[in-house]
C-alpha cells in the first residue's frame, strides 16, 4: 500500500521528470532544430564569405569590444560608489543602474532616439553643431553599452560586498589613501567579479536586438541580420549566422565559468 510518503515522491520525481521535458522542448530541441536545418540540404558554406555574413559579424564584435570597454571604465566606479560611499537618492541611482535589465529592449531604444535623436534632448544641440549620433555605428556601440553596463557593475559589486571591511581599515591605519585603497586592496580582491562581468557584458552586448534595432539605421549588427534574413526567406543565411552567434554566446559562457572557478 503506497503512502502519503510514497506519494511525495513519485510527485516529486515526476516533476523533475517535467523540468527535464520542458527544457529538452525549450532548449536542446530548438537548437536540434537549427542543426537539422542546416544540414538537411546541401549546405554552401562560401555564404560565410559573403558580405552579407562577414560585415555584420564584424560590427557586431567590433561595436561589442568598445561597449564593453565603456561599460567596463563606468560601471566599475560606479560599483564602487554604490558599495562604498553613503549620499542622498543612492537607492535611486541603485535602481537606474539596473533598470536595462527588466527594461525592454525596444522602450531602451525609444528612449536614446528622444535623447540623441537628431529632435532629442542632446541629438538636437548637436545636430546644430553638424554632429549625428542616430543610425551611425556610434548609436550601436551606445545602445549596446545602454544594456550591458549593468552586468559589470552588479558583478563587480557583489564580489566588493565580499571584501571584509577590516582589509580596507588596516590600509586606512597604515596611512593608504582613497586611490591606493581602491587600486591595490579593492580591485585585486574583486577582479573575479570584474572578469565575469566583461564576459556577460560583451554576450548582452553583441547579442543586443531591440535596442540596436531602434537606432542603426541602415548598418547591420548579427541579430539584425538574422532578423532581417529570417523575415526575407533566406533560410540558409538565417542558420548559419544563428549558428555563427551561438557559437560566440557558449565560447562566452565557458570563459564565464572558467571565471568564477578561478
Amino acid at each position: 500500500m503506497l503512502t502519503r510518503s510514497n506519494y511525495l515522491n513519485i510527485g516529486f520525481k515526476l516533476s523533475i521528470g517535467l523540468s527535464f521535458l520542458v527544457f529538452a522542448l525549450l532548449i536542446i530541441f530548438p537548437l536540434l532544430a537549427l542543426v537539422f536545418n542546416i544540414f538537411s540540404s546541401p549546405v554552401d558554406f562560401r555564404i560565410l564569405l559573403s558580405g552579407a555574413v562577414v560585415d555584420p559579424i564584424i560590427l557586431s564584435v567590433l561595436t561589442a569590444m568598445v561597449s564593453t570597454v565603456i561599460s567596463l571604465l563606468v560601471g566599475v566606479p560606479l560599483a564602487y560608489v554604490l558599495t562604498y560611499k553613503s549620499f542622498p537618492l543612492k537607492n535611486v541611482l541603485d535602481t537606474l543602474v539596473n533598470l536595462p535589465f527588466v527594461l525592454p529592449p525596444s522602450v531602451a531604444g525609444y528612449l536614446l532616439l528622444l535623447t540623441f535623436g537628431r529632435f532629442g534632448l542632446i541629438g538636437y544641440p548637436l545636430n546644430i553643431l553638424g554632429i549625428t549620433i542616430m543610425f551611425t555605428t556610434f548609436a550601436i556601440v551606445i545602445a549596446q553599452t545602454f544594456v550591458a553596463m549593468p552586468f559589470i557593475v552588479s558583478s563587480t559589486r557583489t564580489k566588493m560586498k565580499d571584501i571584509h571591511p577590516s582589509l580596507i581599515d588596516a590600509a586606512k591605519t597604515l596611512g593608504a589613501h582613497e586611490l591606493e585603497i581602491f587600486r591595490k586592496v579593492i580591485l585585486p580582491l574583486s577582479k573575479t567579479g570584474v572578469l565575469s562581468g566583461i564576459v556577460m557584458a560583451y554576450a548582452r552586448a553583441i547579442g543586443e536586438f531591440g535596442a540596436t534595432m531602434m537606432v542603426s539605421g541602415l548598418l547591420v549588427t548579427l541579430p539584425l541580420s538574422i532578423f532581417n534574413n529570417a523575415l526575407s526567406g533566406e533560410r540558409e543565411t538565417a542558420n548559419l549566422l544563428s549558428l555563427v552567434l551561438i557559437a560566440i554566446s557558449f565560447t562566452t559562457l565557458i570563459l564565464f565559468k572558467r571565471v568564477v572557478r578561478s
